[in-house]
């Protein structure tokens, strides 16, 4: 068996695989994440996670802070749309997100502000969109969502975010 045949033969067949990927890998951006990325920050909440992948807030008194960190697509101009989904079952509190773009250093970002669902019960399901924003950084530059979770409801139970995402669709 000729082995440089079957090496070039190989390597053909895989730049011909990757030449015809290429449109198709560029023609959308979006980057979907599993909530179970994000981190507690501060000492206030406690964190639930769920084998699914979703998280909530488990504590009956406080809120809970959470920073969820984007994997972005280096040499992109824009962000995209920044969405996160999220389930809102606290009748008296909604759920808050906010979304940062920064310079790899982070010396300088871009804030969206908050966003809030309504804090209305059982089953209101919203997905928060930011943007699209210039990117800060377009190859050294990070993301994350910062979000406030609220008390688990006596009745309804946890409020809970169960994806994030960045990117174009197109």
């Amino acid at each position: 068996m000729n082995t440089s045949s079957l090496a070039t033969g190989a390597s053909a067949l895989m730049l011909t695989v990757l030449t015809g990927l290429s449109p198709a890998a560029h023609a959308g951006h979006r980057l979907n994440h599993d909530a179970q990325f994000c981190n507690k920050t501060g000492s206030e909440g406690s964190l639930g996670m769920y084998w699914q992948g979703t998280i909530s807030n488990e504590s009956t008194t406080q809120d809970l802070r959470v920073l969820c960190p984007v994997v972005r697509m280096a040499g992109l101009g824009t962000t995209g749309d920044a969405l996160v989904n999220a389930t809102d079952r606290n009748r008296d509190a909604g759920i808050q997100c906010s979304f940062y773009d920064q310079r790899a250093y982070g010396h300088a970002w871009t804030w969206s502000g908050w966003k809030t669902s309504l804090g209305s019960g059982n089953s209101n399901y919203v997905t928060f969109k930011f943007g699209p924003y210039n990117s800060q950084d377009s190859w050294g530059g990070f993301h994350h969502f910062h979000c406030i979770i609220p008390p688990k409801d006596s009745q309804y139970g946890v409020s809970t975010i169960a994806s994030y995402s960045t990117g174009t669709d197109d």
